[in-house]
């Protein structure tokens, strides 16, 4: 009898701790679920991911941006303690081309990579006003390397490309602020930065670069001359060289193993060479090209004695995050503000935000957070907002919005 009555209470006990569990799991994000989406009747082809919170979809805001031409500025409710966003860690900022004017980018690739010189002068004043600290590289590395503290609220700006821009534009505004910053140089185009036949934007001249370090500038590797698409395939399809085996269409075939290993290594090792002798480099240190990198690629890195590596994918970096996140500070249609606040909420995940859909404040239901993905909106609510027919199957898993 008493083994029975122990089996039911021990059973009971189960119960109401399985139930508290269900309940506490209904009040938070569970995490992505897969779905798929059509709009207007065709399908999206990289559908977004989707938490359920309370039983809404909550998707993120870059999605519907994209998908429906809206515009959508968020501010973090609470933005941190005594104005402290994050320690022991650092947000790096990436920048390419900076333009005189919003009305001179006339192609859409360099809408994507420059930024107006007032935005950028903009944004440099909101990292000091709302308490940032830029460090150099030499900080930033030590930092990783776990030698010496950061600053709380640590930034690194990082520029891509050599452009003649970061030395016209750019770095006056940097020397104002009295912020060090760095450049990934192609190097091929410092070499040839005097040459009036070579094509693409003006790219900045070693006798630049030096006249830079004198106030704490720093220029570093982003390949010799493998910043560029080539053929993999004989049905002529590109990729980024650096990551993928090349076809050799005299030959008709592809790079061999050994063939593709020796071309990187060989590039990036005149990259550093060049870099040593025209600047005085003791540090190794690559931005991949397109942030485009594999496992052979990390290999010859540690071949060429290349420590540090960044790419193009968002995030945060703390102690030992050898290859960075960085982000894009150049992205076409942010404000400065908008910016400062994606940095404040680096480190924060299921943070609370208020949504200003097109210029009008959004009073959802289910309250919008900043997660893992970005800021995650309730899509039924913004449908509704947006004056847009919303229906889900739950049995196909398949959501229908018609705009």
């Amino acid at each position: 009898m008493k083994r029975a009555r122990a089996a039911l209470w021990t059973n009971f006990i189960l119960i109401i701790l399985c139930l508290g569990l269900l309940a506490v799991a209904c009040s938070v994000p569970k995490g992505h679920q897969s779905a798929s989406f059509y709009v207007n009747g065709e399908k999206v082809k990289q559908p977004p991911p989707i938490d359920l919170v309370n039983g809404e979809p909550m998707v993120p805001a870059a999605f519907l941006e994209s998908t429906f031409q809206s515009k959508l500025d968020w501010k973090l409710k609470n933005a941190g303690s005594n104005g402290v966003y994050y320690s022991n860690q650092v947000a790096v900022l990436m920048y390419h081309d900076l333009e005189e004017t919003l009305a001179m980018k006339a192609k859409p690739a360099e809408a994507e990579s420059a930024i107006p010189v007032d935005l950028f002068k903009e944004q440099m004043e909101l990292l000091r006003k709302d308490g940032f600290h830029v460090i150099s590289m030499d900080q930033y590395a030590d930092f990783i390397d776990n030698k010496i503290d950061v600053p709380d609220n640590a930034v690194l700006l990082t520029f891509d490309d050599g452009y003649e821009s970061f030395y016209k534009d750019a770095f006056p505004v940097l020397e104002q602020y009295k912020y060090p910053a760095v450049n990934f140089v192609i190097v091929s185009g410092a070499d040839n930065a005097g040459n009036p036949k070579q094509k693409g934007r003006p790219k900045m001249t070693w006798d630049q670069m030096r006249e830079m370090q004198k106030s704490g500038m720093s220029f570093y590797n982003h390949t010799y001359d493998s910043h560029k698409y080539g053929v993999m395939r004989a049905d002529g399809l590109t990729k980024p060289v650096l990551t993928r085996h090349q076809y050799l269409k005299k030959e008709q075939r592809v790079e061999t193993d050994e063939e593709y290993h020796n071309r990187v290594k060989t590039d990036l090792e005149k990259a550093e060479q060049h870099l040593k002798a025209e600047l005085g480099n003791k540090r190794s240190i690559i931005a991949f090209p397109y942030g485009a990198y594999n496992a052979d690629v990390l290999a010859i890195l540690n071949e060429v004695g290349i420590t540090l590596s960044f790419t193009v994918k968002e995030g945060i970096n703390g102690r030992g995050q050898t290859n960075g996140f960085r982000v894009n500070g150049a992205k076409e249609g942010e404000s400065a503000a908008q910016l400062m606040e994606k940095l404040k909420a680096l480190a924060m995940d299921h943070a609370a935000v208020t949504v200003h859909v097109d210029g009008q404040a959004a009073a959802f239901k289910e309250q919008p957070y900043k997660g893992p993905s970005g800021v995650m909106i309730p899509l039924k609510e913004y449908c509704q907002i947006k004056g847009m027919k919303y229906h889900y199957s739950k049995w196909k898993k398949q959501y229908k919005i018609s705009a």
